[in-house]
Protein backbone atom coordinates (compact mmCIF):
# COMPACT_ATOMS: atom_id res chain seq x y z
CA UNK A 1 0.00 0.00 0.00
CA UNK A 2 1.50 2.97 -0.86
CA UNK A 3 1.29 5.50 1.85
CA UNK A 4 -1.38 8.87 1.07
CA UNK A 5 -1.19 12.39 2.58
CA UNK A 6 -4.83 13.68 1.88
CA UNK A 7 -6.53 14.10 -1.25
CA UNK A 8 -7.07 17.43 -2.95
CA UNK A 9 -10.00 18.80 -1.71
CA UNK A 10 -10.52 22.19 -3.63
CA UNK A 11 -14.14 21.45 -5.93
CA UNK A 12 -12.10 22.78 -9.33
CA UNK A 13 -9.33 20.23 -9.08
CA UNK A 14 -11.50 17.38 -11.12
CA UNK A 15 -8.46 16.75 -13.99
CA UNK A 16 -5.00 17.06 -12.38
CA UNK A 17 -2.84 16.20 -15.00
CA UNK A 18 0.42 17.68 -13.61
CA UNK A 19 2.64 18.15 -10.45
CA UNK A 20 5.56 20.20 -9.71
CA UNK A 21 7.57 20.19 -6.11
CA UNK A 22 8.75 23.70 -5.58
CA UNK A 23 12.33 24.22 -4.34
CA UNK A 24 11.60 27.90 -3.65
CA UNK A 25 8.39 27.29 -1.43
CA UNK A 26 9.97 23.44 0.68
CA UNK A 27 7.12 21.37 1.23
CA UNK A 28 4.48 22.59 -1.68
CA UNK A 29 3.55 21.07 -4.71
CA UNK A 30 1.33 22.45 -7.49
CA UNK A 31 -1.33 21.20 -9.92
CA UNK A 32 -3.48 21.96 -12.87
CA UNK A 33 -6.36 21.03 -14.10
CA UNK A 34 -6.18 19.96 -18.32
CA UNK A 35 -9.08 21.66 -18.89
CA UNK A 36 -10.66 24.75 -15.75
CA UNK A 37 -13.76 26.25 -16.93
CA UNK A 38 -11.95 29.00 -14.43
CA UNK A 39 -9.22 29.68 -16.73
CA UNK A 40 -5.86 29.40 -16.64
CA UNK A 41 -5.02 28.69 -13.14
CA UNK A 42 -2.40 26.54 -11.04
CA UNK A 43 -3.06 25.69 -7.73
CA UNK A 44 -0.73 24.64 -4.75
CA UNK A 45 -1.51 22.70 -1.74
CA UNK A 46 1.07 21.27 0.67
CA UNK A 47 2.81 18.04 0.46
CA UNK A 48 2.18 16.86 3.83
CA UNK A 49 -1.31 16.74 4.30
CA UNK A 50 -2.33 17.93 0.86
CA UNK A 51 -3.77 21.32 2.26
CA UNK A 52 -4.85 23.74 -0.32
CA UNK A 53 -3.06 26.95 -0.35
CA UNK A 54 -4.30 28.97 -2.79
CA UNK A 55 -4.68 28.63 -6.64
CA UNK A 56 -2.78 31.51 -9.37
CA UNK A 57 -4.30 32.66 -12.49
CA UNK A 58 -1.55 32.63 -15.34
CA UNK A 59 -2.03 36.80 -17.05
CA UNK A 60 -2.49 36.15 -20.26
CA UNK A 61 -2.47 32.53 -20.89
CA UNK A 62 -5.35 30.01 -22.80
CA UNK A 63 -6.47 27.35 -21.78
CA UNK A 64 -6.53 24.39 -24.68
CA UNK A 65 -5.44 21.19 -23.19
CA UNK A 66 -3.20 21.40 -20.75
CA UNK A 67 -1.54 18.27 -19.89
CA UNK A 68 1.49 18.69 -18.12
CA UNK A 69 3.90 21.05 -15.50
CA UNK A 70 7.65 21.28 -14.33
CA UNK A 71 9.81 23.59 -12.34
CA UNK A 72 13.04 25.04 -14.38
CA UNK A 73 15.26 28.01 -14.89
CA UNK A 74 13.53 31.02 -15.41
CA UNK A 75 15.20 34.26 -17.04
CA UNK A 76 15.96 35.94 -14.23
CA UNK A 77 17.53 33.12 -12.48
CA UNK A 78 14.97 31.98 -10.10
CA UNK A 79 13.10 28.60 -10.76
CA UNK A 80 10.03 29.55 -13.57
CA UNK A 81 6.98 27.29 -13.51
CA UNK A 82 6.30 25.68 -17.19
CA UNK A 83 2.88 24.98 -17.84
CA UNK A 84 2.60 22.42 -21.32
CA UNK A 85 -0.95 23.38 -23.25
CA UNK A 86 0.37 20.10 -25.00
CA UNK A 87 -2.54 17.75 -25.14
CA UNK A 88 -4.02 16.77 -29.08
CA UNK A 89 -6.24 13.81 -28.58
CA UNK A 90 -7.82 14.69 -32.60
CA UNK A 91 -3.99 15.41 -33.57
CA UNK A 92 -5.65 18.48 -35.37
CA UNK A 93 -3.28 21.34 -33.85
CA UNK A 94 -0.89 22.76 -36.28
CA UNK A 95 1.38 24.48 -32.57
CA UNK A 96 1.63 23.64 -29.01
CA UNK A 97 2.60 26.36 -26.15
CA UNK A 98 4.50 26.48 -22.90
CA UNK A 99 4.00 29.01 -20.50
CA UNK A 100 6.61 29.88 -18.19
CA UNK A 101 6.40 32.17 -15.58
CA UNK A 102 8.19 33.07 -12.51
CA UNK A 103 7.44 31.10 -9.27
CA UNK A 104 5.59 32.91 -6.51
CA UNK A 105 5.99 32.56 -2.91
CA UNK A 106 4.09 30.25 -0.93
CA UNK A 107 3.22 30.30 3.07
CA UNK A 108 2.61 26.92 3.90
CA UNK A 109 0.14 28.75 6.73
CA UNK A 110 -1.38 31.47 4.50
CA UNK A 111 -5.38 30.71 3.85
CA UNK A 112 -6.29 30.03 0.44
CA UNK A 113 -6.91 32.70 -2.39
CA UNK A 114 -6.51 33.66 -5.73
CA UNK A 115 -3.84 35.48 -6.74
CA UNK A 116 -2.36 36.90 -10.37
CA UNK A 117 0.63 35.79 -11.94
CA UNK A 118 2.04 38.61 -14.71
CA UNK A 119 5.31 38.61 -16.74
CA UNK A 120 3.76 34.90 -18.47
CA UNK A 121 5.66 33.92 -21.55
CA UNK A 122 4.20 32.13 -24.22
CA UNK A 123 6.29 29.43 -26.32
CA UNK A 124 5.08 28.40 -29.04
CA UNK A 125 6.45 25.35 -30.72
CA UNK A 126 6.09 22.72 -34.23
CA UNK A 127 6.62 19.57 -34.41
CA UNK A 128 9.11 18.85 -37.94
CA UNK A 129 7.42 18.68 -40.86
CA UNK A 130 4.26 20.01 -39.39
CA UNK A 131 3.08 17.34 -38.32
CA UNK A 132 0.79 16.91 -35.21
CA UNK A 133 1.15 14.72 -31.97
CA UNK A 134 -1.20 14.07 -28.67
CA UNK A 135 1.33 14.79 -25.48
CA UNK A 136 0.87 14.36 -22.22
CA UNK A 137 4.28 15.13 -20.81
CA UNK A 138 6.41 17.59 -20.45
CA UNK A 139 10.22 17.62 -19.10
CA UNK A 140 12.27 20.35 -17.94
CA UNK A 141 16.06 20.30 -17.17
CA UNK A 142 16.10 22.08 -14.09
CA UNK A 143 19.94 22.47 -14.60
CA UNK A 144 20.43 22.80 -17.96
CA UNK A 145 17.18 24.08 -18.85
CA UNK A 146 16.39 21.42 -21.87
CA UNK A 147 13.19 20.72 -22.46
CA UNK A 148 11.34 17.57 -24.15
CA UNK A 149 7.98 16.62 -24.97
CA UNK A 150 7.04 12.66 -24.97
CA UNK A 151 3.77 11.69 -27.10
CA UNK A 152 1.14 9.68 -25.69
CA UNK A 153 0.55 6.90 -28.09
CA UNK A 154 0.05 2.73 -28.69
CA UNK A 155 3.60 1.85 -29.83
CA UNK A 156 6.90 3.55 -28.85
CA UNK A 157 6.52 7.38 -27.63
CA UNK A 158 8.33 9.57 -29.82
CA UNK A 159 10.38 12.37 -28.14
CA UNK A 160 10.92 15.95 -29.51
CA UNK A 161 13.19 18.57 -27.76
CA UNK A 162 14.55 21.93 -27.80
CA UNK A 163 17.58 22.95 -26.26
CA UNK A 164 18.33 25.79 -23.65
CA UNK A 165 17.45 28.69 -23.68
CA UNK A 166 14.50 27.87 -24.79
CA UNK A 167 12.85 29.83 -27.57
CA UNK A 168 9.35 29.35 -29.47
CA UNK A 169 10.25 27.76 -33.21
CA UNK A 170 10.58 24.16 -34.24
CA UNK A 171 10.88 20.66 -31.84
CA UNK A 172 13.87 18.66 -32.96
CA UNK A 173 12.79 14.62 -33.14
CA UNK A 174 15.15 12.76 -30.50
CA UNK A 175 14.46 9.46 -30.83
CA UNK A 176 11.77 6.72 -29.02
CA UNK A 177 10.95 5.89 -25.87
CA UNK A 178 10.71 2.21 -25.39
CA UNK A 179 7.78 1.71 -23.02
CA UNK A 180 4.72 -0.22 -22.90
CA UNK A 181 1.62 1.44 -22.28
CA UNK A 182 0.11 4.97 -23.18
CA UNK A 183 2.58 7.75 -21.78
CA UNK A 184 0.73 10.43 -19.81
CA UNK A 185 3.82 12.20 -17.30
CA UNK A 186 6.92 12.43 -16.14
CA UNK A 187 9.40 14.42 -14.34
CA UNK A 188 12.75 15.35 -13.62
CA UNK A 189 14.55 15.49 -10.53
CA UNK A 190 15.45 18.89 -9.16
CA UNK A 191 19.20 17.76 -9.56
CA UNK A 192 19.09 16.67 -13.05
CA UNK A 193 19.76 13.30 -12.30
CA UNK A 194 17.18 11.24 -13.06
CA UNK A 195 14.33 11.05 -15.40
CA UNK A 196 10.75 9.47 -14.96
CA UNK A 197 7.70 8.76 -17.36
CA UNK A 198 4.62 7.10 -16.03
CA UNK A 199 1.47 5.41 -17.30
CA UNK A 200 -1.45 4.37 -16.41
CA UNK A 201 -0.36 1.45 -14.91
CA UNK A 202 3.29 1.40 -14.25
CA UNK A 203 6.77 3.91 -14.08
CA UNK A 204 9.85 3.80 -15.56
CA UNK A 205 13.10 5.61 -14.52
CA UNK A 206 16.48 6.40 -15.93
CA UNK A 207 19.73 7.84 -14.39
CA UNK A 208 21.57 10.60 -16.46
CA UNK A 209 24.48 12.66 -16.13
CA UNK A 210 22.47 16.39 -15.84
CA UNK A 211 25.60 17.82 -17.86
CA UNK A 212 24.68 15.94 -20.81
CA UNK A 213 21.63 16.61 -23.29
CA UNK A 214 18.08 15.90 -20.97
CA UNK A 215 17.05 13.67 -24.73
CA UNK A 216 20.44 11.57 -23.99
CA UNK A 217 19.01 10.38 -20.84
CA UNK A 218 16.38 7.97 -22.66
CA UNK A 219 19.47 5.57 -24.23
CA UNK A 220 20.56 4.15 -21.02
CA UNK A 221 19.40 1.52 -19.01
CA UNK A 222 16.20 2.08 -17.09
CA UNK A 223 14.17 0.00 -14.35
CA UNK A 224 10.08 -0.30 -12.75
CA UNK A 225 9.62 1.87 -9.91
CA UNK A 226 6.85 1.65 -8.31
CA UNK A 227 3.05 2.89 -9.17
CA UNK A 228 -0.02 2.68 -7.09
CA UNK A 229 -3.27 1.71 -8.88
CA UNK A 230 -4.83 4.87 -9.80
CA UNK A 231 -8.06 5.68 -11.77
CA UNK A 232 -6.51 8.05 -14.57
CA UNK A 233 -3.41 8.68 -13.34
CA UNK A 234 -1.44 11.25 -15.26
CA UNK A 235 0.47 13.70 -12.79
CA UNK A 236 4.02 12.75 -11.96
CA UNK A 237 7.29 14.62 -9.84
CA UNK A 238 9.77 13.88 -8.14
CA UNK A 239 10.29 15.04 -4.09
CA UNK A 240 12.34 17.79 -3.92
CA UNK A 241 15.50 15.76 -2.35
CA UNK A 242 15.04 13.55 -5.41
CA UNK A 243 14.86 10.36 -3.12
CA UNK A 244 11.11 10.04 -3.26
CA UNK A 245 8.22 11.03 -5.63
CA UNK A 246 4.23 11.95 -5.62
CA UNK A 247 1.48 10.85 -8.17
CA UNK A 248 -2.10 11.73 -8.15
CA UNK A 249 -5.34 10.71 -10.43
CA UNK A 250 -7.75 12.63 -12.28
CA UNK A 251 -11.26 12.85 -10.88
CA UNK A 252 -12.78 14.35 -8.04
CA UNK A 253 -11.01 14.76 -4.95
CA UNK A 254 -8.07 12.85 -6.02
CA UNK A 255 -5.40 10.97 -3.91
CA UNK A 256 -2.21 12.38 -3.38
CA UNK A 257 0.02 9.21 -3.12
CA UNK A 258 3.40 9.57 -1.98
CA UNK A 259 6.66 7.17 -2.42
CA UNK A 260 9.47 6.39 0.48
CA UNK A 261 12.72 6.27 -0.89
CA UNK A 262 13.52 3.06 -1.70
Amino acid sequence: MVPSPGTLTPPAIVEASGLAASRRNPGVLWTHNDSDVDGPLVYAFAAADARWLGRWRLDGAEVHDWEDMALGPGKDGGDALYVGDIGDNLRRRAEVVVYRVAEPAVDLAQDPGEHRLTGVERLVFTYPGGQAHNAETLLVDPVRGDMCIVTKQRGDSLLFCAAAPLASGELTAAGRLGVAGLVTGGAVSSDGTLVAVRTYLDARLWRRDPARPLAEAFRGPDCDIPLALERQGEAFTFAVDGRGYYTVSEGLAPTLHAYAPR
